[in-house]
């Protein structure tokens, strides 16, 4: 075989696994790049669940902290309004996240002698996030003796 014709077979083989190795790169890379978006959408995804979760538990602790103002008079006789709608729009823009609520105050699950003077309050919030409903609720009770009663 003549030297010439020699060179040539080789640098054609040299060729032939520059190009297996670059299209295992290039597959390599599509699969990082993939791998890094999908990340990403997923962190955001959860970021944005979280920020809702954690709207909705400072809607319903607010709830709670304004039925605590009130006198029994007004937890007892249906002043507090049942329902109510709050939205969250974020600085992303776009129509935001409506919380639908509800306030439910029935009699204490209890069979002591005060069960008269007690009142469970569950106060529930229900919104879509991503087609998902969530629903997120908190109870307490309230006594006729309690807070608004208190003088130091």
């Amino acid at each position: 075989m003549p030297l010439g014709a020699r060179t040539t077979k080789c640098v054609s083989a040299k060729n032939a696994y520059a190009l297996i190795e670059i299209m295992i790169a290039g597959g390599l890379l599509a699969f990082f790049v993939f791998s890094i978006y999908t990340a990403f959408s997923f962190g955001f995804a959860t970021i944005k669940v979280s920020q809702e979760s954690v709207r909705a538990d400072q809607i319903l602790v607010q709830k709670m902290e304004t039925l605590r103002m009130y006198d029994w008079n007004k937890v007892n006789s249906g002043f507090i309004p049942t329902n109510f709608t709050t939205t969250l729009t974020t600085s992303g823009g776009g129509s935001g996240i409506t919380y639908n609520g509800t306030i439910s105050i029935d009699p204490a699950p209890v069979s002591e002698s005060y069960s008269d003077t007690l009142r469970q309050v569950t106060a529930t919030l229900t919104w879509v996030s991503s087609g998902v409903p969530r629903t997120r609720s908190i109870t307490t009770f309230v006594s006729q003796n309690g807070i608004q009663n208190y003088k130091p």
